[in-house]
């Protein structure tokens, strides 16, 4: 979103899925499926097939129809629409390899694990090494089963790939574990000790295994010696070691182990009342634990950490299907369906994570994170009002929170409701007992609502507690700068920490402009118009940015550049202001006096 009506420097996105960047299975599907469906028969057919979009249905007519629908599903990341679809067409030739494979990996990412299943066999029958998903699928129904032969078999046949690498010495251990022979699951577990980068693996998964022997000991050792190794704590990992001294009966021990170690995102109070939950199913069988490591829960547990991985490739399609694998063999997995939920989100599929994200439940030591990640759901499906009442719901209930009212005035913020926006950050601020450098965001993002509410000394004020809080913050020092610049005020002081910030975030084309406007409004057009050429670059289809650069090459002479950038601006659907305002500049140019310009020629707002 920009505005063209104040001086106001680039927001930094809100702290929520980001999201995410490699494709893995995109690779097994193209190429090999056109040739295929031009042999079929365009024969007629009468369905219907739901939209993921939530727009109803589509009628299918002819084959050639819900091919073309799915190819479009797909290209628009719906893939439950794209799986009934392509369901049509193999049941028009349901003897076609290519269609076959096509059909079960989407089965597979839409979670409907028993339909692709019934595949599988086939894709497997002629030792076809292009079908690896169809083993890992015959795997989990295996291991579901108790088959741990079968498990153990279907592993050992995995074909070579750099992926299975690491995956079949993850699997096979759990299902050596589970056929009772814990010196060839150690032997198996062994093999990612000495394979650089998966270190880390092999200590949690041997913790595991040690903790589903009975070896609390050697299992409490190996926990610690994982929480040593992590370069920053994992609400996760501290989990997995907190969890393994409440089985063993020390509640205590575990209670202080997330009060010390756990991250200050974390919900400590969920954690707590859920190590209590795990700390009575252990010791009095009470209720279930469906954490506790067994052959299921640790193959589902190894699905999820390669998912997580792949997910640095945001939405990858890997990463999706081992996130339903991992909870199809532990159905209560919160983690692996919040993976899920964030590649929905990263695919643009609002409505599909939304629906994850409403199965975790209020017992799970993570259902403020889901339920936050709801109202992010809501709001990308419009439904801002619903997500509102999600976070005042919240907010009531969890009085011990801020973290609702803060995504609260994010909310308010992205609509430009400034003074319902600081009402949120203020409430916020209320439940936090003192401001640590982890609040720095509240602190910025409050300035930013005080100072679009031209309430100047309290946005100052609030931007330099977030410095004071985290003094080398990119878009802190980018915000303030561009502030005092537009201001007059502090100019070299300004100017420095603008040029620090894109120092920082040097690839960043929002900060990047907002030194050129500041070179710009202090009259260096000279190096206004090179940095300003640099966030084109970098943003090259942003109005505001185009537009500056027009500006900057008109005040050197360059008048007919000028007028192209400004043209150029126009195409790329800038706001109603900005857009007046470049037709004005195209019709009439600039005036001589950059002081008689009019307002509106701020950085792009982002946020």
């Amino acid at each position: 979103m920009t505005s063209a009506s104040s001086a106001t420097p680039v927001l930094p996105t809100p702290a929520r899925s980001t999201g995410a960047r490699k494709r893995f299975l995109g690779c097994l599907l193209a190429g090999t499926l056109l040739a295929g469906i031009s042999l079929l028969p365009d024969r007629a057919m009468a369905s219907q097939v739901p939209d993921g979009a939530g727009d109803g249905s589509v009628d299918i007519t002819s084959v050639s129809g819900a091919y073309l629908s799915g190819r479009h599903a797909l290209q628009s990341r719906d893939i439950r629409s794209a799986s009934r679809f392509f369901d049509l067409v193999l049941a028009a030739d349901p003897t076609n390899p290519a269609l076959i494979r096509r059909a079960f990996l989407l089965r597979l990412e839409d979670g409907r694990f028993a339909s692709a299943l019934q595949l599988a066999p086939t894709l497997t029958a002629d030792d076809d090494a292009d079908a690896p998903f169809a083993r890992l699928a015959l795997i989990v129904d295996a291991t579901k089963r108790a088959d741990f032969a079968a498990a153990l078999a279907l592993t050992d046949a995995l074909p070579d790939s750099r992926l299975n690498a690491v995956l079949a010495p993850l699997l096979g251990a759990w299902a050596a574990l589970g056929a009772g022979d814990v010196a060839d699951a150690k032997r198996r577990l062994d093999v990612l000790a000495d394979m650089d980068g998966f270190q880390a693996f092999h200590i949690l998964h041997d913790a595991m295994l040690l903790e589903a022997v009975g070896n609390q000991t050697e299992a409490a050792s190996a926990f610690a010696s994982l929480l040593r190794s992590q370069q920053r704590d994992s609400q996760r990992m501290v989990l997995l070691a907190a969890r393994q001294q409440a089985r063993a009966g020390h509640l205590d021990t575990a209670l202080a182990m997330v009060e010390q170690f756990a991250p200050e995102t974390s919900d400590l109070t969920a954690m707590i009342r859920h190590l209590e939950r795990v700390h009575a199913a252990a010791t009095r069988s009470e209720g279930e634990d469906p954490t506790k490591p067994e052959p299921a829960r640790g193959m589902a547990e190894a699905f999820f950490d390669l998912a997580s991985a792949l997910q640095q490739d945001r939405g990858s399609e890997t990463a999706m299907v081992f996130a339903r694998l991992a909870t199809e063999l532990s159905p209560q997995f919160d983690l692996a369906i919040l993976l899920a939920s964030e590649i929905q989100d990263d695919r643009k599929r609002p409505a599909a994570a939304l629906a994850l994200s409403q199965t975790i439940g209020p017992d799970s030591p993570f259902h403020t994170m889901a339920t936050l990640r709801s109202a992010d759901s809501l709001e990308d499906l419009d439904r801002e009002e619903e997500a509102v009442a999600v976070l005042e719901t919240l907010a009531a209930e969890r009085p011990d929170l801020a973290s609702p009212l803060i995504r609260l005035g994010d909310l308010e913020r992205g609509r430009e409701a400034w003074d319902a926006s600081i009402a949120a950050y203020d409430r916020a601020q209320e439940r936090l007992s003192k401001l640590g450098r982890e609040d720095w965001a509240v602190s910025y993002t409050r300035g930013i609502a005080l100072e679009r509410s031209k309430r100047w000394p309290e946005a100052e004020t609030a931007f330099k507690k977030a410095l004071e809080l985290r003094p080398e913050q990119p878009f802190v020092l980018n915000y303030l700068g561009y502030s005092w610049v537009d201001r007059g005020e502090n100019l070299d002081e300004a100017l420095e920490m603008i040029e620090r910030a894109v120092e920082l975030r040097p690839r960043d084309g929002y900060i990047v402009d907002s030194l050129g406007w500041a070179y710009y409004r202090l009259g260096d057009f000279k190096a206004a118009v090179s940095h300003l050429e640099r966030a084109v670059e970098l943003k090259p289809t942003d109005p505001t940015i185009n537009d500056h650069l027009g500006d900057a090459y008109w005040r050197v002479g360059r008048t007919r550049e000028a007028r192209f950038q400004w043209t150029r601006a126009l195409t790329f659907d800038p706001d109603a202001e900005l857009a007046v305002t470049i037709e004005r500049k195209l019709a009439d140019g600039m005036p001589e006096d950059v002081q008689a310009e009019p307002a509106g020629t701020a950085p792009p707002k982002k946020g």
